[in-house]
C-alpha cells in the first residue's frame, strides 16, 4: 500500500471540500524509556539495559454538510534507538465517514474493535497487530475497509469489506521481546491467496436489558500467523505463513450490581482441522472505598485455546499459543481525582506449566496537556517449551511522557 500516495490525498481532500468547517487538529507526542534489568537471552540482541524512543500520533478531522461528512487523518511513527523495525511509520486511520438517515458509511483505513474480556481480546480479528508496539497485542495498524453500520431495533448490523490484507509486525534480531529464532517477515507467505484478498465480515448485536450480546463472523486471511522454521529459505528464522480461515464468535457482556460478567468465545476452521477458545470471567468493584472517592476492581478470568492440541498434531509447526489453560486475576485502582490517576496490576499463570507473567501499569494527568504513564512486564517459572521462553529473560520497566496537543 503506498501510503504516501494516501496521505497525499487526504490532505488534498481536505482542502477541497468547499463548506467545510475548520480543520480540528488534536494529538499527542511522547518519549519513552525501557529499561530491561537483565541481560539478553540471545547473542545478536542488543546487550543494552536501555532502550529509548519517541513517537508522535496527530489527529486531523473535518466536517461538512452540517456534520454528514467527515475526513479523518490518523497517522503514527515511531524512532526507537535500538530495534531498526520498531522504528516506523502507519496511517492508523484515513477514511471518510458519512451519516444517512438510519444508516452510516465508513471507507478509507479504519480501525474496528471487538471483545469485552480484559486479560485477551480473543475475538478481535479486523485489524492487525502491529507486534513490535508491545507484546501485550493492543496496538493495531490501520486497516483498509468499507463498514457499513446499520442500527435498527431488533439490533446494530455492521458489514465489513477489506479489501487489503496486512501482515503483522516483528521485532527485529537486536530488538528485546522477541522468540527464540527472529521472524522474517522478508519470506512471509499467503497460502491460496495474496494481500489484495478480498476478505470480509459481519456483526450483529444488540442490548437485552442489561446484556450486551454481539455474534460475528469472518472470512479471509487470518491475522495470526504460523510461524515455520524453513532450512532451505532462512535456516536461522521463522517464516510467517497465512492462511485463509473462517471464524464464528460470540461476546457478551452484563452487569449485575457490582458485578460485572464478561465472556469471548470463538471457533475457527485452519486447513482441515476447527478449534474452540474462549475467555470468560468478571470484575467487581466496591466504590467510595475507605471513605475516599476511588474505585477498586477485582478482576478474574479463565482462558482457554485448543490450538495448543491442534498444533501437537495436524500443524506440526504452528508455534502454541501461551493462552491454552490459563487464569487471569486483576486489581483496578481508579482514584477518580483531577488527574484521573489510575493503576492495574494483572497476573496470569499457566495451569499446566505454572509459567507466570506478571504486569503493571499506572497513569496520570500532569496538568492539563501532560500524562505519565508506566508500565512493566515480568515471566517467572516459563519452561523451554512455551512460546514465551524467547522474551522470559526481558523483564522491563517503562516510563512515558506524552504531551497532547
Amino acid at each position: 500500500m503506498n501510503m504516501h500516495l494516501i496521505a497525499a490525498v487526504v490532505v488534498a481532500a481536505l482542502f477541497i471540500v468547499s463548506d467545510a468547517q475548520a480543520v480540528d487538529l488534536s494529538g499527542f507526542a511522547a518519549a519513552e524509556l525501557r529499561a530491561f534489568p537483565e541481560s539478553p537471552a540471545f547473542s545478536t540482541q542488543n546487550p543494552g539495559f536501555a532502550q529509548s524512543s519517541v513517537f508522535v500520533q496527530p489527529e486531523i478531522r473535518q466536517e461538512w454538510s452540517d456534520g454528514a461528512n467527515r475526513i479523518t487523518l490518523i497517522p503514527f511513527g515511531r524512532y526507537d534507538s535500538v530495534d531498526s523495525r520498531r522504528s516506523h511509520w502507519d496511517i492508523r486511520e484515513f477514511n471518510w465517514l458519512h451519516k444517512g438517515n438510519g444508516w452510516n458509511l465508513r471507507a478509507g483505513v479504519g480501525k474496528v474493535f471487538w471483545g469485552v474480556t480484559e486479560s485477551r481480546h480473543l475475538i478481535d480479528i479486523v485489524n492487525q497487530t502491529d507486534a513490535v508496539e508491545g507484546l501485550r497485542g493492543e496496538d493495531m495498524l490501520g486497516q483498509p475497509m468499507v463498514n457499513l453500520n446499520i442500527p435498527t431495533k431488533y439490533g446494530n448490523w455492521n458489514l465489513l469489506y477489506l479489501p487489503y490484507f496486512r501482515e503483522r509486525t516483528f521485532p527485529s534480531r537486536r530488538g528485546r521481546l522477541r522468540f527464540e529464532l527472529p521472524v522474517d517477515t522478508e519470506q512471509a507467505q499467503i497460502n491460496h491467496a495474496t494481500n489484495w484478498h478480498p476478505d470480509w465480515a459481519v456483526r450483529w448485536s444488540h442490548t437485552f436489558g442489561r446484556w450486551d450480546v454481539g455474534i460475528a463472523y469472518f472470512s479471509g486471511v487470518s491475522r495470526e500467523p504460523r510461524l515455520v522454521p524453513n532450512a532451505l529459505v532462512s535456516p536461522t528464522a521463522l517464516i510467517p505463513v497465512y492462511e485463509l480461515i473462517n471464524q464464528v464468535s460470540l461476546d457478551v457482556q452484563g452487569a449485575v450490581g457490582q458485578w460485572l460478567l464478561k465472556m469471548e468465545v470463538m471457533t475457527r476452521d485452519v486447513p482441515g482441522k476447527r478449534f474452540a477458545a474462549a475467555v470468560a470471567g468478571f470484575e467487581y468493584t466496591e466504590s467510595g472505598i475507605l471513605g475516599s472517592g476511588a474505585d477498586l476492581g477485582l478482576l478474574l478470568e479463565y482462558q482457554y485455546d485448543g490450538r495448543e492440541k491442534l498444533s501437537r498434531t495436524i500443524l506440526t509447526n504452528t508455534l502454541p499459543t501461551p493462552h491454552d489453560n490459563d487464569v487471569f486475576a486483576g486489581i483496578r485502582l481508579a482514584l477518580n481525582d483531577e488527574q484521573n490517576s489510575q493503576l492495574l496490576f494483572g497476573v496470569t499463570i499457566d495451569v499446566n506449566t505454572q509459567a507466570t507473567v506478571a504486569s503493571f501499569k499506572g497513569s496520570r494527568r500532569i496538568g492539563d496537556n501532560w500524562k505519565l504513564e508506566m508500565e512493566s512486564l515480568a515471566f517467572f517459572n516459563i519452561p523451554q517449551s512455551d512460546i514465551l521462553f524467547g522474551p522470559s529473560r526481558d523483564d522491563y520497566v517503562q516510563m512515558r511522557v506524552i504531551r497532547f496537543f
